[in-house]
């Protein structure tokens, strides 16, 4: 019977236009993020930039010409309008010897080129008018030489983690609350149309909260196979960018942990749903079950920068934020594998509590019409039988 529910649900859901739409177009967002990947982290070719002098930045030509490593510019001496070469994208930027002319915002390692090399000129003609040689202004302004070592890897590693972790937290936290609220609003149709006293007449609460939850839950899991397929084309097409290993591990995390989170966060909604009769009330209805979901992407958002603060290793333990949280770490830093499992363990063992509790909730409220169910009453009538 339980099968009959959940086919029932994905022959409902599955063949909708909606959900093959949002499918495909998860699918195409997932590789464009990942071979954006390659723009972020820029390669190991340097990058060509046409630069336009006039006026007195024509004698800054020859030493803009020099280019570093990850920099190589083309210098055009303008004669002309030099401002419409840069509005036509003829040029990235203009300088006449004291100003910079950029079309919009300025290119951050461009604008430091030109304003080093300036620099350098400026100093060297100032040397001269102050007779101190070559040899002297070279020793003046030798800079010291430090090394770095990043324990996290480069730059370029950094990118791939960030988009990685982006698209898996991203992905599950809309998967979760999308399908969360599939589940919601299809419990909240059937008790205002009716249709769950014909249900009841033939299976037990129990088994129809199953049967939804799993069909769903398959519809759910297919959507966020394609995102994880995605992500792995979309690496792979990765070109002169080494990927990290935690960052290949994140990959079958993602699996696991939105199939725990599902099942958690499934139950939570269904019970939710349960407690309304109306469509109307839904939305403050899910709040109760969309807060601590929202709170997990905002810990993950706001740990970009530091993913090791004690917010995100903590929500990494709460069933409620670690489906988002602990995906969005493993690729962000090198989390114990010890940490891993002992996530897991908890959002697996919180599963059993949340279906217990979830599903006393959903049968005591889904014959109640009318009025809503505030959680209190549902609490305390959690072990009665609402039919």
């Amino acid at each position: 019977m339980i099968w009959t529910i959940a086919i029932r649900e994905l022959q409902t859901r599955g063949k909708s236009k909606g959900f093959i739409v949002i499918t495909a177009i998860l699918f195409a967002a997932v590789i464009g993020g990942a071979l954006a990947i390659s723009f972020l982290g820029g390669g190991d070719d340097p990058v060509e930039y046409t630069i336009g002098v006039t006026g007195d930045g024509v004698d800054y030509t020859a030493a803009l010409e020099t280019g570093t490593d990850l920099l190589k510019p083309t210098v055009q001496v303008v004669t002309g309008d030099g401002e419409a070469l840069v509005n036509d994208g003829e040029i990235d930027v203009l300088f006449d010897g004291s100003t910079l002319t950029w079309e919009g915002f300025p290119n951050q390692s461009l604008d430091s080129y030109v304003r080093s090399i300036a620099q350098q000129v400026q100093l060297g003609q100032r040397a001269t008018d102050l007779d101190v040689g070559p040899s002297e202004l070279s020793n003046l302004l030798t800079p010291i030489e430090i090394g770095e070592v990043r324990l996290d890897g480069s730059d370029t590693d950094f990118a791939v983690r960030l988009a990685t972790a982006a698209a898996s937290g991203f992905a599950t936290f809309m998967l979760l609350q999308t399908w969360g609220a599939f589940i919601m609003m299809g419990v909240i149709e059937e008790k205002s149309s009716k249709v769950i006293e014909i249900l009841l007449s033939h299976v037990q609460p129990s088994t129809l909260l199953s049967g939804k939850v799993l069909g769903l839950g398959v519809l759910a899991l297919v959507q966020m196979i394609v995102v994880v397929i995605g992500m792995v084309v979309g690496l792979s097409l990765v070109e002169d960018i080494q990927i990290p290993t935690s960052v290949w591990g994140t990959v079958p995390l993602v699996l696991v942990t939105f199939l725990l989170g599902f099942g958690f966060y499934a139950t939570a909604f269904a019970a939710v749903g349960s407690m309304v009769s109306r469509q109307e009330d839904a939305t403050t209805a899910q709040l109760p079950a969309m807060l601590p979901l929202l709170a997990g992407y905002a810990i993950a958002a706001a740990s970009f920068g530091n993913p090791d603060n004690p917010a995100a290793v903590i929500g990494m333990f709460i069933p409620f934020t670690s489906p988002v949280l602990l995906p969005f770490r493993n690729a962000m830093t090198d989390v114990p594998t010890w940490q891993v499992a002992i996530s897991l363990a908890i959002l697996a063992a919180s599963i059993v509590l949340m279906v217990k509790l979830g599903g006393r909730i959903y049968r005591y409220s889904l014959l109640r019409s009318g009025t809503r169910v505030s959680f209190s009453e549902a609490w305390k009538n959690r072990n009665q039988v609402g039919f």
